[in-house]
């Protein structure tokens, strides 16, 4: 557990960046609001899974149970911070409810589901650690 808060203390800076930088002034000016939550929603999930299958590299061992847990820990540690966060800054709600409609074209849920599922389907299909441990022995 200790290992995945902090994996996930590196996902937020990187999701700063993505929102506050790239979002917000590369893509938008050029395509708009809604194509750069798209972007950016689409590059967070790509980040997160690629971040899982690192993590879960060097995991030695773990169980599914143990997926599921740090998936709700993730999945509630992301939203503490994201409504948190922008509570603080001051963002109103109707502002925040925006990238929940997927019926508009938004991805927040999508992205909230791979931090619930992501390390699930990505130690179950994969198995990166089981991959490491077998290299380690062929050497």
């Amino acid at each position: 557990m200790k290992t995945a808060v902090r994996v996930w203390l590196i996902e937020i800076p990187v999701s700063g960046f993505n929102f506050f930088v790239l979002m917000n002034f590369v893509y938008e000016p050029r395509l708009g609001a809604l194509v750069a939550h798209q972007i950016g929603m689409s590059s967070r999930i790509l980040y997160i899974s690629i971040f899982e299958y690192l993590l879960l590299r060097y995991v030695k061992k773990y169980e599914t149970k143990d997926l599921v847990h740090v998936g709700f820990l993730w999945l509630g540690l992301t939203l503490l911070f994201e409504w948190g966060g922008s509570l603080a800054m001051g963002r109103p709600v109707e502002e925040l409810l925006i990238g929940w409609n997927i019926f508009a074209g938004y991805m927040w849920p999508c992205v909230l589901l791979t931090c619930l599922l992501a390390r699930l389907i990505v130690g179950t299909i994969f198995r990166p650690s089981k991959k490491l441990y077998t290299e380690c022995l062929t050497d």
